[in-house]
């Protein structure tokens, strides 16, 4: 994270004239710009926290999706790699989706459509599975192909997160 960098602030001129009252507004002003000042560095750590945050899950979840993804060695071991992550994977939706809530509306808009590439994985992990279950080779297949159009969506969005928030 970058440090947050406050412009430079000028001293007010001090006047003999009236110079308790300039004093009490001198006072006032730098008060309140220090305060603003404050605000708006907490609000930028705030948002570069809560973009780290969503990264991390980000991360997360898409280590997990290629741990079900690339257990194609039997139907068992697809079955097994996606009950153990689907409850893990819906875990880290639940997290994406609060990570974003104090995202910059740039970095909020990207986020919600990684998020929803996420969430359109787990519905075709979860048809796949079915598939599989039912022994309906053809249900498989057209499970497989939506799930890989949206996997490489959240590629591309994934691009994108990292282009917009300096990790790629």
């Amino acid at each position: 994270m970058s440090p947050v960098i406050l412009p430079r602030m000028t001293l007010l001129s001090a006047v003999p004239t009236k110079v308790r009252s300039r004093g009490r507004k001198a006072k006032m002003v730098f008060g309140i710009a220090g305060a603003g000042a404050l605000t708006v560095a907490l609000g930028a750590c705030a948002s570069a926290d809560q973009a780290n945050a969503y990264t991390d899950s980000l991360n997360a979840v898409q280590l997990k999706i290629n741990s079900v993804v690339s257990a194609t060695a039997s139907t068992e071991a697809f079955q097994a790699a996606l009950t153990e992550n689907l409850p893990a994977i819906q875990a880290d939706i639940a997290q994406l989706k609060s990570a974003e809530g104090n995202l910059s509306s740039e970095a909020k808009a990207i986020a919600t459509e990684c998020t929803g590439d996420v969430t359109a994985i787990v519905s075709g992990l979860e048809a796949i599975g079915a598939a599989v279950q039912a022994k309906d080779n053809k249900a498989v297949t057209a499970a497989r192909t939506t799930t890989n159009v949206e996997i490489e969506s959240l590629k591309t969005c994934i691009s994108n997160w990292n282009a917009s928030n300096g990790a790629g």
